[in-house]
């Protein structure tokens, strides 16, 4: 990413087509195979025209290493076509992008009885949680796994909801395979 990235810039982003930025997000999670705190920017656009500069309105966040400004040329023919048509970019302007997930699944052991249900009652308590919390926690109760045959436990950030500059993670479901 470039460093000076604002919200409001149109950008070129992980997927195709002209992006414009409505959030950045610094983080400082959890990074579990190290066991270390770990900076990190997420970058939250709108996308306005495909790469045929065809309305394409859609939403994403991805890590701020895919994420770049115009260059002169495409800003120059994007401030063109901007010019050219106003009922789009004031369509555009009222677009309210989706808000966006962040998920974590965590490998965990399928419990003696056999029962996806007693598993997603142990998890149910899961709220709230950071990504430590929630490693932590699976070790102390002996839910977690490093073992590929186990189950997996899906937590979910809504709309990456964040504290400290931790994600907040709440269990969701336990996916049986």
């Amino acid at each position: 990413m470039d460093d000076n990235i604002k919200i409001g810039d149109w950008v070129r982003s992980y997927g195709s087509g002209i992006w414009k930025v409505h959030r950045i997000l610094e983080l400082n999670d959890f990074d579990i195979q190290s066991q270390t705190n770990k900076p990190r920017t997420v970058v939250f656009s709108s996308r306005f025209v495909n790469d045929s500069y065809k309305r394409s309105f859609s939403a994403e966040s991805c890590d701020s290493a895919f994420v770049y400004h115009l260059d002169l040329k495409e800003k120059e023919e994007l401030d063109s076509f901007i010019k050219s048509n106003p009922e789009l970019v004031t369509k555009f302007d009222a677009y309210k992008p989706k808000s966006i997930d962040a998920i974590y699944n965590a490998n965990v052991n399928i419990p003696a009885s056999g029962s996806q249900t007693d598993l997603e009652e142990a998890l149910s308590s899961f709220q709230e949680l950071n990504l430590e919390q929630i490693y932590n926690q699976l070790i102390e109760s002996k839910i977690g796994s490093s073992d590929a045959k186990g189950w997996t436990a899906q937590f979910v950030s809504s709309n990456h909801e964040c504290l400290n500059g931790k994600l907040l993670y709440s269990f969701s479901r336990v996916l049986a395979f």
